[in-house]
């Protein structure tokens, strides 16, 4: 790839908004994961992707490659495989929010990857939390946008992967006692959580503060019912005017339901309504479409309305506007190449 695109993969990361918080309750009958979604756009597009697909990372010479062993449901804004948030076919869910203090690992034998395109082969290649954290071993994100992640499974395992002094710090087991992640780092945001008064914790927009009113709140039983409670959680740790897409996964069932601020109501999606094979088509739906169960109104991915999503988000992007349209177009083709193996 020429540098341009290797440019817009770097800053297109930054995209994922300073406010994002992720809640795991890690109940292993049904655990359940709620993701907020937060940036000053909220255009985007839901996929299905598939398995069997031979993928190459747009991170540059010896960059990543891989072939997916899973089918996933992502959602995205910056294009297909660089994905802000998903869950594949085996109930893994992987989430990721901006950390200021994120410092990558140094240049290494390891092949790099994007720090979006991080997510989408952690989706790709493993079934579990244990497997993910070994698959993330074996490549290196290249890129200065500063980025935590948040991985969770259909078994209830949990973990939190940060970046931290150049070395990849993992947070699971006794390591992880409440399952939450907003925009500090895990052990600082443990530390103002023991410093916490009071049943529902503090108020305000900030990191620590939404990490601690997450922490309290999740598994609360007030709420039966985990999928509304998981919703109630995100209303409270919700940024008005910057809240775009609320996400619940049920990694138990394989299912995704999701709310956008330009559509209240709640979506639903079912994998198993999809043939996840790569000899059938990628499908797509806009993220603000439909209500209910939306499985029967996915269509066919194109590379032209994946182009679009990615031309119309740069533009609207003040520090991705300058690199121009060719630099956009440049990305969203990327995955193109992607070939299946089946």
């Amino acid at each position: 790839m020429s540098k341009v695109p290797l440019i817009a993969i770097t800053l297109l990361a930054a995209t994922a908004a300073d406010a994002c918080t992720t809640i795991v309750d890690v109940d292993p009958r049904r655990p359940i994961v709620a993701y907020n979604y937060d940036f000053t756009i909220g255009q985007g597009l839901v996929l299905v992707n598939k398995r069997g697909v031979e993928k190459s990372s747009g991170a540059g010479r010896d960059a990543a490659r891989w072939t997916s062993r899973h089918g996933s449901i992502t959602f995205v804004q910056f294009g297909r495989d660089n994905p802000m948030t998903g869950m594949n076919d085996a109930g893994l869910v992987v989430t990721q929010m901006w950390l200021d203090a994120a410092r990558y690992e140094e240049t290494d034998a390891r092949p790099p990857i994007g720090v979006l395109e991080w997510m989408q082969y952690i989706l790709d290649t493993a079934s579990t939390v244990d497997e993910a954290v070994g698959m993330a071993a074996e490549v290196r994100i290249q890129s200065r946008i500063p980025l935590h992640y948040a991985l969770a499974d259909a078994n209830g395992g949990a973990a939190v992967i940060e970046f931290l002094e150049g070395k990849r710090v993992v947070h699971r087991g006794e390591a992880l006692p409440r399952a939450a992640l907003a925009n500090s780092p895990y052990s600082e945001s443990l530390a103002y959580l023991a410093s916490v008064k009071g049943p529902d914790g503090p108020a305000g927009s900030g990191s620590l503060e939404r990490f601690a009113r997450a922490a309290m709140r999740a598994g609360r039983s007030e709420i039966a019912d985990p999928v509304e409670r998981a919703f109630d959680t995100l209303k409270s740790v919700a940024q008005p005017g910057s809240t775009r897409w609320s996400i619940v996964y049920d990694p138990k069932n394989r299912v995704v339901r999701w709310r956008s601020a330009d559509n209240g109501s709640v979506r639903a999606v079912e994998l198993k309504s999809f043939d996840l094979s790569c000899k059938a088509a990628v499908q797509l739906l806009d993220v603000h479409e439909g209500g209910g169960d939306v499985s029967s109104k996915f269509r066919d991915y194109t590379p032209a309305e994946n182009e679009s999503l990615v031309v119309s988000a740069f533009a609207q992007t003040p520090f991705l506007a300058p690199l121009g349209r060719e630099a956009a177009i440049e990305t969203a083709r990327q995955p193109e190449a992607g070939r299946c193996t089946e």
